[in-house]
């Protein structure tokens, strides 16, 4: 079941300190649809348009053109409504110091009229992974230990929406990979439906169900971890280990085809029938192939199609 529904979604901005000049265009006739439950990667580079979608999903700017609706309600004319089912960080979480973790979200529950009772506070402590350190200041805590209190506090109305917006950003790998976790265990144990914006590929790649390309503020392709890892349509990426990689490596590129050289082999990204072509050329030119292997692709791989 859908649970957003980006319709042709623009968005652009005059520039500041400025009288004249040409409006920049933050977010260009948009379209995307996101199921419940799953988990789906806003990727591109800095000032592809990422938060600014993310903003408009939250109603904190209002779009030029198209809807928004989450749950079935429009954000623009139900705001509340529609943002009733939804949780956020789109900036570092604003939490005070001197508050001890545990403090500083009983004081945004009752903020938020949210009430919650010791047992439910404590399981979403436990959810998050701070139960030793929920009673220390939030002063002490480490960058990431702050955003997962952040994310404490985005769930404690139990919302069917999770908005991140770059939300790993200045974390070391260990911190990263506590955030995957935490990120997956929110999807099982609660069914949340995640939309995390990010410019680190290989991480989402270990993280979500769907991801969606943006660049220039437009969304430019949407496809599924199969086809991330597997091809974009018929293309694959093949493994070719023969006995005279660069006679083999010559023979390809006649062909105007691309190679690599990776752990011994020639990599290779093509269809089925072509990579049976490939394997007849060299046999032909009498070259051994040994092995050829189907391999999973990278986001970055399939990044570098999208953009061209």
């Amino acid at each position: 079941m859908r649970l957003i529904e980006i319709n042709d979604v623009s968005k652009t901005y005059k520039p500041k300190g400025r009288k004249k000049g040409m409006p920049i265009t933050a977010v260009s006739h948009a379209t995307l649809d996101v199921e419940e439950g799953e988990i789906l990667g806003l990727l591109g580079a800095n000032g592809a348009g990422k938060t600014t979608l993310i903003k408009l999903m939250l109603g904190l700017v209002t779009p030029d053109s198209g809807s928004i609706t989450i749950g079935g309600f429009d954000v623009s004319a139900s705001r509340e409504k529609a943002l009733a089912q939804v949780g956020a960080i789109v900036e570092a979480p604003t939490l005070f110091n001197d508050f001890s973790g545990m403090d500083n979200l009983k004081y945004y529950a009752r903020l938020q009229g949210v009430n919650l009772s010791e047992e439910r506070l404590k399981s979403i402590v436990a959810l998050v992974g701070l139960e030793d350190r929920i009673k220390d200041k939030f002063k002490t805590y480490s960058l990431g230990m702050r955003q997962r209190l952040g994310i404490a506090q985005a769930i404690m109305h139990s919302p069917k929406l999770l908005l991140l917006d770059e939300p790993t950003n200045g974390l070391d790998p260990d911190g990263i990979a506590q955030m995957r976790d935490l990120f997956l265990n929110l999807k099982k144990q609660m069914g949340t439906t995640i939309i995390i914006s990010s410019h680190i590929l290989g991480e989402m790649q270990q993280t979500c169900d769907r991801v969606a390309f943006m660049a220039n503020g437009e969304i430019k392709a949407v496809k599924s971890m199969e086809e991330v890892n597997y091809g974009v349509d018929s293309m694959r990426k093949f493994a070719i280990e023969c006995s005279d990689l660069q006679k083999a490596s010559e023979l390809i590129s006649q062909q105007g085809l691309q190679t690599s050289l990776q752990n011994n082999a020639l990599v290779v990204i093509v269809n089925q029938e072509q990579v049976g072509d490939i394997v007849k050329t060299l046999v032909q030119n009498d070259i051994v192939v040994f092995t050829v292997n189907k391999l999973k692709r990278s986001l970055e791989d399939l990044y570098k199609e999208v953009s061209k």
